[in-house]
């Protein structure tokens, strides 16, 4: 099964400049051409996500952030579900740590967005995990059990027809998110991988009781070229969801073929 190798652009200045972000995009396609064991996905700024657009064939592009709704009396909003189908892009990032913490995307608006995704065929990418304080005093389990209970499940539960939709789920232990701990004014604190196994266990259970086995996750807890293989050699592992360690191209392609290696 081949590994997801995810980058998050996030609102990096020099990629959310049209002629750089091309740049890069296009180097990484040439660089990937021969790379089999490793899907490889990228979240741009909404900016430039229309310059790229229809540009790649091996990386699958992805928005950042949906609204949950068509039309309507929302300044400032989002793309809509729609908005991202008509650019012929089919990923997107859903309830991600920052958009929860500086926009109050809640588990409410978690399900909005998923619902609206799901409607028009797109892949979402739900993010969910824990602080510090949460982990600290034992509520790992009962923080993600929440966030699934009452922002994904709802929404999974309005499209259970013949065949159950697709996404995945990206898990971010916020405490170990390195620029984000910064601008939270803490020392990000790195995972140990008996906790991540313990959070991927504890995320699967819950949607195995609810009837989605199989579940794919990507770990979201600020991996960087020094500790992917250490990650992507875990089974319960599917991926790897990198936010400024895939702001450059070397770093980023570094870890893609250790993903490919281990592939």
């Amino acid at each position: 099964m081949k590994k997801i190798i995810a980058g998050n652009w996030k609102f990096n200045k020099e990629l959310r400049n049209k002629d750089r972000a091309r740049e890069f995009i296009e180097k990484l396609e040439k660089e990937i051409a021969g790379i089999e064991n490793v899907e490889v996905k990228v979240f741009v700024h909404n900016f430039v996500l229309p310059y790229l657009a229809g540009r790649t064939k091996k990386v699958k592009l992805g928005a950042q952030d949906l609204h949950w709704t068509e039309d309507g009396s929302f300044t400032s909003a989002q793309f809509s579900a729609c908005d991202i189908i008509n650019l012929g892009v089919k990923q997107v990032l859903i309830g991600h740590s920052e958009t929860r913490f500086y926009f109050g995307v809640d588990e409410k608006k978690v399900a909005l967005k998923l619902k609206a995704a799901l409607k028009e065929g797109i892949l979402p990418i739900i993010c969910i995990g824990e602080d510090i304080k949460e982990k600290e005093e034992g509520k790992t389990k009962q923080v993600l059990e929440k966030q699934i209970k009452e922002g994904i499940l709802p929404a999974l539960a309005e499209f259970s027809g013949e065949s159950k939709p697709e996404f995945l789920i990206g898990y971010e232990p916020i405490y170990a998110i390195a620029g984000f701990a910064k601008l939270r004014g803490s020392d990000p604190k790195p995972a140990r991988i008996e906790d991540i196994e313990f959070a991927h266990e504890a995320i699967r259970e819950v949607f195995s009781q609810a009837g989605y086995s199989g579940v794919k996750i990507l770990y979201g807890g600020s991996s960087k070229p020094e500790n992917a293989k250490e990650l992507l050699s875990q089974a319960f592992i599917d991926g790897l969801l990198i936010g400024t360690a895939s702001w450059s191209l070397s770093s980023f392609l570094e870890m893609i073929r250790i993903g490919e290696n281990l592939g």
